[in-house]
Formats: C-alpha cells, sequence, structure tokens
C-alpha cells in the first residue's frame, strides 16, 4: 500500500492507517470503517505492512511474533519442466501463507502486521514458505472478528460436535491471547461504520462527487464490525490441517515476549541489558512415504522447538524480549533442512511506568547495570578511554574526536595512565540500529567478512551441532576483535546473510562458509554522558582524553 502525504490537521498516531485512496477507485477489495481515533478519514479493517511501526503509532497492549510456515513437495525435474513446477506451485503457497496469517492475527485478537518477510525457499524436491511479522493491535483500526469454523457436512452428527468443540477452542484461545498480550481497547459507544467496496457492476459512476458516493454506499454495508466475518470453512484435509496449525502454536513462556521488528510494541521501559545469539538447526527428513502434511509437521516443529530452546536457554534474563528475530530457511542438499535465527535479547523492567514513545536511538536507559558483562562469552583484554572526558555536542553524532580512534588508544597506552572509566567492556554486537540506553557517537564503517571452515574429524567435533556451535562462536570472536582493532566498542546492525553448511556423513566431512556484515560504532552510555556534563575535566586529563595532540 503506497501512502501519500498526509494532511498537516490530521491528529498523530493515525494518519498513517488512512486510506489514500477515494472509496470507490480502491484498487483491491477492502472493508472500510472511519477511524477509530479521528473519525475523518477511513481506515481497512487489517493492515498488513513490511515497515517498523511508526514512532507516533498508537498501540494497545503489546505485540507478538506471528509466522506462517508452509512446505509442498514437487517432482524433481530439470530446465522448463522445473520452472513449470514451480511456476505452478507459487501462486497456491503465497495464497496459502497469506491465510495462515490472517488466521493467526485474528487469534491473537490483533489487526495490523509490522515487518513482514516472506521468504520462498525452491529446492530440488520441495518448496517452502517461511513469513514472519510482528502482529499489533492498532486503536485506529477496528476490532478484528472472531474465526467462524464451517463444514461441509453438517447433517452427520459426530462432524458438528467436533466443529463445535474446535470453535470453542478457538474462542478460548483467542480470549487467553487477548489476556496474555493486554488487549483491553476501549468500549464505544457507538461505531460509526464504513461501507465494503461495492462489486464492480456498481463501479460504473465513479466521477460523482466524495459526498454523493459516501451517502450511497453506505446502504451496503451488511455485516462488519464485531461479527464473525471471517467463516474458515473445512472442506479437505488441507483446511483441517491450517485449523489444527492454528491451535497447535505455542505462546511463549511467562516472562518473553518475541518480535521480528527492532522494537517490541508496547514495551519502552528497556534497560541495557542485551544478548545477541546466532542459531542454526539441521534436520535430515525422511524419504519414506514423505507428504506434504508429514512435511509441514516436521517444519513447524524445527521451527517451534528452535524457539522452546532460545526461551530455555534465556531464562535467566527473564523478563525479556527477542527483538529482530530473523529466520532464514535454505534446502542445502534432498531431504535436508537447515533453518538459521538470528536476534538480540533484551530485558526491560516491569516495575517502571511506561513512558512516552521517544525515537529509536534515543529510547532506553531508565536502569544501569553493572553486571551485564558477566552473561557475554568473549572477554577481551584491552585498555582504551571508551568515555572522552569532554561531553559530546547534541547536534553532532558522526564525528566528534579529531584523532582516529586507533591512534588515540596507542597513544593512551604508551604514554601515560589513561583517565577514569579507561576500560573497554566486550564489543556489543546488535542486529538493532542502536543500542538500548547508549548513543553512537561515531561510524567506523561498514563490515563485510567471509568465513570458511572444513572439517575431516566430524563426529569427534561433536557431530554437526559441535562444528556449527564452534565455528559460529569463533566468527563472532573475530569480528569483535576486528571491530576492537578499528577502535569500536560494537557492531550494530549484524546480518549474517549466508550460511552455507555441507557435509558428507560417510567420509566424516563437513564444510561451512558464513558471510557476516554490520556497522562499526563507537558509542557511550547516555548514564556515562549525564556523568561527564555534570563534571569538569581535570587540566592534567584534558589533552590525553581529548586527543588533539595525536597525529594519524
Amino acid at each position: 500500500m503506497y501512502l501519500y502525504r498526509l494532511e498537516e490537521n490530521l491528529p498523530a498516531g493515525c494518519g498513517f492507517c488512512h486510506i489514500p485512496y477515494d472509496e470507490l477507485n480502491m484498487p483491491f477489495p477492502a472493508h472500510l470503517t472511519y477511524c477509530y481515533s479521528c473519525r475523518k478519514q477511513k481506515v481497512p479493517d487489517v493492515l498488513f505492512t513490511t515497515i517498523d511501526l511508526p514512532i507516533d503509532a498508537i498501540v494497545i497492549g503489546k505485540g507478538c511474533l506471528i509466522q506462517a510456515r508452509l512446505c509442498r513437495l514437487k517432482k524433481k525435474a530439470q530446465a522448463e519442466a522445473n520452472a513449470t513446477a514451480i511456476s505452478n506451485l507459487l501462486p497456491f503457497m503465497e495464497y496459502e501463507v497469506h491465510t495462515q496469517l490472517m488466521n493467526k492475527l485474528k487469534l491473537k485478537g490483533m489487526n495490523a502486521l509490522f515487518g513482514l518477510r516472506i521468504q520462498i525457499t525452491v529446492g530440488e524436491n520441495m518448496l517452502m514458505g517461511l513469513a514472519s511479522a510482528t502482529g499489533v493491535y492498532l486503536a485506529a483500526l477496528p476490532m478484528p472478528g472472531g474465526i467462524q469454523i464451517a463444514g461441509k457436512t453438517p447433517n452427520d452428527g459426530s462432524y458438528e460436535q467436533h466443529i463445535s468443540h474446535m470453535q470453542k477452542k478457538i474462542n478460548d484461545t483467542i480470549a487467553k491471547n487477548k489476556e496474555l498480550y493486554e488487549i483491553n481497547p476501549p468500549e464505544i459507544s457507538e461505531e460509526i461504520i464504513g461501507s465494503p467496496i461495492p462489486e464492480p457492476r456498481q463501479r460504473s459512476r465513479l466521477l460523482r462527487s466524495q459526498s454523493e458516493s459516501s451517502d450511497e454506499v453506505m446502504e451496503l454495508d451488511l455485516s462488519h464490525g464485531k461479527k464473525d466475518a471471517f467463516v474458515l470453512e473445512i472442506d479437505d484435509t488441507d483446511a483441517m490441517e491450517d485449523v489444527h496449525s492454528l491451535l497447535t502454536d505455542v505462546p511463549p513462556p511467562s516472562g518473553f515476549y518475541s518480535c521480528n521488528t527492532e522494537i517490541m510494541p508496547g514495551i519502552n521501559n528497556w534497560t541495557s541489558e542485551i544478548q545477541m545469539f546466532t542459531s542454526v538447526r539441521v534436520i535430515r527428513l525422511s524419504s519414506l512415504n514423505l507428504t506434504n502434511q508429514a512435511l509441514n509437521k516436521n517444519f513447524n516443529d524445527l521451527c517451534e522447538n528452535l524457539l522452546k530452546s532460545l526461551y530455555f536457554k534465556l531464562r535467566s534474563m527473564i523478563p525479556c524480549c527477542l527483538c529482530h528475530v530473523n529466520f532464514t530457511v535454505s534446502l542445502p542438499e534432498d531431504e535436508l533442512i537447515q533453518v538459521t535465527v538470528t536476534a538480540v535479547a533484551i530485558t526491560f523492567d516491569k516495575n517502571q511506568a511506561l513512558q512516552t514513545t521517544k525515537p529509536h536511538v534515543e529510547k532506553s536507559l531508565q536502569r544501569a547495570s553493572t553486571d551485564n558483562e558477566e552473561l557475554l562469552q568473549f572477554p577481551l583484554e584491552l585498555c582504551s578511554d571508551s568515555l572522552p572526558s569532554h561531553p559530546f555536542p547534541p547536534s553532532k553524532a558522526v564525528t566528534v574526536e579529531k584523532a582516529s580512534p586507533m591512534g588515540e588508544g596507542n597513544f593512551r597506552n604508551r604514554s601515560a595512565p589513561p583517565c577514569t572509566n579507561s576500560t573497554v567492556g566486550v564489543v556489543k554486537m546488535t542486529p538493532l540500529s542502536f543500542i538500548p540506553g547508549a548513543k553512537i557517537t561515531k561510524y567506523l564503517g561498514i563490515i563485510n567478512m567471509f568465513f570458511i571452515r572444513e572439517t575431516t574429524s566430524l563426529r569427534e567435533e561433536g557431530g554437526v551441532s559441535g562444528f556449527l556451535h564452534a565455528f559460529i562462536a569463533e566468527v563472532f570472536a573475530m569480528v569483535r576483535a576486528h571491530v576492537a582493532a578499528l577502535g569500536g566498542n560494537a557492531v550494530v546492525s549484524y546480518i549474517m546473510k549466508q550460511c552455507v553448511f555441507m557435509e558428507n556423513p560417510n567420509k566424516n566431512q563437513a564444510q561451512c562458509l558464513i558471510n557476516v556484515s554490520g556497522d562499526a560504532v563507537i558509542f557511550v552510555r547516555e548514564s556515562d554522558l549525564e556523568v561527564v556534563s555534570t563534571q569538569q575535566p581535570t587540566a592534567n586529563c584534558q589533552p590525553l582524553c581529548t586527543g588533539e595532540d595525536v597525529t594519524t
């Protein structure tokens, strides 16, 4: 959806939801209602977007990670026959992925998706689709209707009983999700309802005035709003499988939240404790009696078990949120599925009052943590100043010091004892574009590194899991060392672009290629900036800390 420039007199928080098209000239069918915030413009009943949540958006409750997973078998073929087989499957896969997202969004009791990322992976004998997004409840959009189950054989008593039982489970799940994610929209006394898009035969008179068209199409609204207008019809095994996939999604444990955007909607009281991680899982499928249903179940179990293992390993950081959760699926060989996930765990304070929303870079240091370095894995023995003794100018954030960080650090180590706060801890790594509770003072450039490792003793190194774990740990250590050598103390916007793994179990061999990139930066804690602004630097330490006497 293309969003045009909004009028200046519209209230903040709902302008990006308004439909920029004339109601009768919509390029796609949609149900429209008046905005629940401003009551002036029309909004759709649901939003699917690829952007992060706007800063001024009004969100009720908290968000959550929503995923749609789909696998389809195909015959092995080559050249044009292979292209034809893939082309025949893609439209149906896109439709089913979209249907899953819509069903799961309504099951969560939410009405908008942000950060939508869809990946279709093509293998020799299968296609896999994975869509990830962050679901939220926008106050400007109408309350989503429930999901109604319908069958094609209503005369069968046992079948009707099964349908009613599943309908009850879905209703109970929606109620539990609303309580879990604190979705309590305010009651609206008089609901202002818009109209669905008219039928094609009613689009002949498109040059009427807006007021005339609005008065006429108001009569077309038959059912909308809180009614169960979304019907999920069970007519085959695939539809039954979709219903079961809705009910088998396990919510995160208490104290955990997850999203694929940079910031979890509904949480603003972040702390400075962050921990980035990358996890890779590889499974080999059995080629005997492999069906679409079995393939979908294996893929769902793989992703769910991967998330459960992350929750278990990060249980000491509760309460925390997994932000920027990025799943990547690849099919390196026949009957081999590889899933890579990269995310960052950020803790938040439950007892603090929620603050007003701020820009991402200026969000969040509410309490300083002194023991967060103990949770990290790679301590580096460095001695250079992470905090200059003069306050940073608020308007400049890219160039602060005249000398290069590398030359300044060497000069301090050779000449004199460092100033206060001179020890640099572990180089921070995060897939986010900012560091909570910190201000980026200088960008040192992009980091783009390739690593290749192979082994001829795979079993002796702990198998595939031990080999990949050791290799990824070495990648993190080398990236941190490279950034520290440049004089930086953090890597932001980290991404693992490629992780190609191949193995030959008969020969006890394996190879892996990893490509990572990010931005090397220098950051300073906001709490340290406040301390510096209240203290005057000493005269003896001033030349050393500013680095003005160092030549590069």
